[in-house]
């Protein structure tokens, strides 16, 4: 019979130490941080409001309809009043800006979405720390542990296609806004400049809802289920008849 792997006591030491860490930082995590997190997001949310539509849409000026003959152009698009526009950098023309609404919402919530990766993360090794050797028998609540570091990393991997979205958005946008420079006669694809902006408030305000409210799960399950994840097997025999 193998005999089990022994540690040098310095390095176990280290070892202990670092489990004990992450036992301390995940449990305040979710007794504090989670439900507080929670609190700061529901009140963000609630500042995005659908009324804010037309003000997006409006970054985007509307086609010139004052000149009477077809062939009037539109005035060109910006983000900021009018005025002198900065050249880019060894390009040619006016720099045609973001939206700058979105740019500052999506800065916003960014990095809301990179703190839950990390936290979530933390407790994720907290957990994974506490299951126990396989054996058989008396594995309910190690299946609750699995559970819970599922669900903690399909909340890690939801928060990163979260932030790719963004990378998405951008690259859409820039290619609509190239195609009206090229073509400022059509119309269309000015309005759908304005739709794709209208879309991407719509789907931050529902990022960041979901950012809370995987607070909220979180925090819920963690706690309903706190026993059996921090002592998944009984000690009473008694229990298992």
């Amino acid at each position: 019979m193998a005999s089990p792997l022994k540690l040098e006591q310095d390095v176990q030491g280290k070892v202990d130490s670092f489990r004990a860490r992450i036992a301390r930082e995940a449990e305040e995590l979710v007794s504090v941080f989670f439900p507080q997190k929670l609190s700061e997001l529901d009140s963000q949310v609630q500042e995005l409001l659908l009324q804010d539509l037309p003000r997006i849409r409006s970054v985007l000026a509307a086609p010139d309809t004052a000149g009477d003959g077809p062939d009037q152009d539109p005035p060109p698009v910006h983000s900021q009043p009018s005025g002198k526009v900065p050249a880019l950098p060894g390009g040619k023309g006016p720099l045609l800006r973001s939206n700058q609404h979105l740019v500052e919402l999506i800065e916003r919530v960014k990095p809301e979405i990179e703190l839950l990766r990390e936290k979530c993360s933390t407790v994720r090794m907290w957990v994974q720390l506490l299951i126990p050797k396989v054996e058989d028998g008396n594995n309910f609540g190690v299946s609750v542990q699995e559970d819970a570091v599922d669900q903690l990393w399909t909340v890690e991997s939801s928060a990163a296609s979260y932030l790719r979205r963004f990378s998405t958005y951008y690259n859409t946008r820039a290619k609509l806004v190239s195609k009206m420079v090229k073509y400022p006669q059509v119309e269309d694809y000015r309005r759908t400049v304005a739709e794709v902006d209208e879309n991407e408030y719509l789907s931050v305000r529902q990022t960041l809802l979901h950012v809370r409210n995987q607070y909220a799960t979180l925090h819920d399950v963690i706690l309903k289920n706190i026993e059996k994840i921090k002592t998944p097997r009984s000690t009473n025999t008694e229990n298992l008849y």
